[in-house]
């Protein structure tokens, strides 16, 4: 059964770090591997104060992916932030029937832009926001609809 489940500074334990880096399959590259449990770690401790969420998608007992999402302000426009996001190493690059066909990474960010849209009509939000890890990762985003930003490393898409 599919879940998506929310944490944020109210519900998030002390042991969340735990129960999420043990319900992960890292990459196989040792130094990528610790990278990824770093940002897990560090995710998890944002957690526990009010300005980030973290998402954790789940089939059954297998955790897809994550995404935690932060507000924050492009100038004076404000915008959701992805602040990271992982895709569990055996579901990396696939394709999921459960996911309507979709890649989980592409899922997450499509849930990430209608987060985007609901927080919009309440507070009047511009643009979605990532900061991607490499350029790999930044041309991936920008065949997922994400722009650069002028003379930043920035990548968005307009609500």
């Amino acid at each position: 059964m599919l879940e998506l489940k929310k944490y944020t500074s109210r519900n998030a334990s002390y042991r969340l770090g735990i129960d999420v880096l043990s319900s992960i399959e890292f990459s196989e590259d040792l130094e990528q591997s610790q990278r990824e449990k770093h940002f897990i770690e560090d995710i998890c401790k944002r957690v526990q104060k009010p300005s980030t969420v973290l998402y954790q998608l789940k089939n059954n007992d297998d955790t897809l992916g994550l995404i935690a999402l932060s507000v924050s302000s492009i100038g004076e426009f404000p915008s959701l932030q992805i602040d990271y996001l992982f895709i569990n190493c055996s579901y990396r690059g696939k394709t999921l029937a459960i996911l309507d066909n979709l890649k989980t990474s592409t899922y997450l960010i499509e849930f990430a832009i209608e987060v985007a849209k609901e927080i919009q009509e309440i507070a009047g939000l511009r643009y979605l926001v990532l900061l991607p890890d490499n350029d790999k990762l930044q041309n991936v985003y920008k065949h997922m609809g994400f722009s650069t930003l002028p003379k930043q490393n920035w990548l968005y898409i307009k609500l």
